[in-house]
């Protein structure tokens, strides 16, 4: 959502419309509590935590939210490495359970605190717990047992490729067509996985993969997923805000992994547990989903959806390079070559469509 909070957000922002120049619906409320201090105002295109940041400095918007972005890539580029690493302890299907209960408890807040007044109908209920379920829990369950089974830098790299699978979707569907040169794109994004997948080093070689071929397959069908979600969100996007989209589908879809976490949960010895584990349950939640999706907000709403877009073009170089230097996974030529030529096959794809779309 590790990295799923990327694209879940350029996803549901760039689908429901928000363009440079075109506010949000107001952050108006952050969390419905007495304190001023949790409050979110936009004032002169800038949030009140971002004023009271760089209120010394004269900056411009755009630059403000380019620097902004740049912090939220590498907190998700990062993200598959702490997920990795907290996997020696904690459970993967636990892990996920636990952490993505806490991320729809802050947004499930913010989405109350801005919108509780606002009724929806049961046939939307229904379409929500749809894309929730396809999006948050049977995502979400592949995706940790394809990241403990494989290399984070390999996984952030496939979930990577989500904007060719709903493009493809897409088009199945009949919502959208695809262009010569998109059809190039994804045809050079499918090279470099097959590149990627043949340059995974052996278990024997890489101790961190317990199963690559297997972890790389599980983490491509949670991208097919959330792909799923992000196309078939796009009705809801036409009647709802991003925000409300991303916390209900949280809240409606979080429930159903915790069947899988129970079995881990019930046998596991909370307090034997290094702080670093409750650490990381706060980073890749609150930090990677709530506060990642405030900024990713302002950002598109002073960059325009596609320009913001490209930025999670980034985020699989971060997780290479940090998993090289932190967990010390090896790579491979080849896979260096792979990565290369699938962000090559994915900027071409978004290029096109973002051409398309003007």
């Amino acid at each position: 959502m590790a990295a799923s909070e990327s694209l879940k957000l350029s996803g549901d922002l760039s689908k429901a419309g928000v363009e440079r120049g075109r506010p949000l619906a107001p952050l108006d409320s952050f969390l419905a509590t007495p304190s001023r201090f949790f409050s979110i105002w936009t004032l002169s295109g800038v949030p009140k935590p971002f004023c009271v940041i760089i209120s010394p400095v004269r900056i411009n918007p755009e630059r403000l939210a380019e620097l902004l972005l740049g912090f939220v890539i590498f907190i998700w580029g990062a993200n598959f490495i702490v997920m990795k690493a907290v996997f020696r302890e904690f459970p993967p299907l636990a892990f996920n359970a636990v952490r993505m209960t806490l991320a729809a408890l802050v947004l499930g807040a913010i989405w109350l605190a801005r919108e509780r007044s606002k009724k929806m109908p049961m046939r939307d209920w229904l379409q929500f717990g749809g894309v929730g379920l396809l999006g948050n829990t049977l995502y979400q369950i592949l995706f940790a047992i394809g990241l403990d089974l494989t290399t984070s830098a390999i996984s952030s790299l496939l979930i990577g490729t989500i904007p060719i699978w709903a493009a493809l979707l897409a088009m199945v569907l009949g919502w959208e067509k695809i262009s010569q040169k998109a059809w190039l794109g994804i045809f050079i994004a499918f090279t470099g996985v097959i590149l990627v997948t043949l340059g995974s080093p052996s278990v024997q070689g890489n101790p961190l993969a317990k199963d690559p071929l297997m972890g790389n397959l599980l983490t491509l069908g949670a991208a097919i997923c959330w792909a799923g979600y992000t196309v078939l969100s796009k009705r809801l996007l036409e009647r709802y805000s991003a925000l409300r989209v991303s916390a209900v589908g949280l809240l409606v879809g979080v429930p159903g992994l915790w069947p899988f976490a129970m079995p881990y949960l019930i046998s596991l010895d909370w307090r034997a547990l290094p702080l670093s584990v409750f650490v990381s349950l706060l980073y890749t939640s609150c930090l990677s989903i709530a506060v990642a999706y405030l900024i990713w907000s302002y950002s598109v709403q002073q960059l325009g959806a596609a320009r913001t877009a490209v930025f999670n073009n980034i985020v699989p170089v971060i997780t290479f390079i940090l998993a090289f230097l932190v967990l010390g996974e090896p790579i491979t030529g080849l896979q260096l070559l792979g990565g290369a030529v699938v962000l090559a096959g994915v900027w071409q794809t978004i290029r096109e469509k973002g051409a398309n779309a003007r």
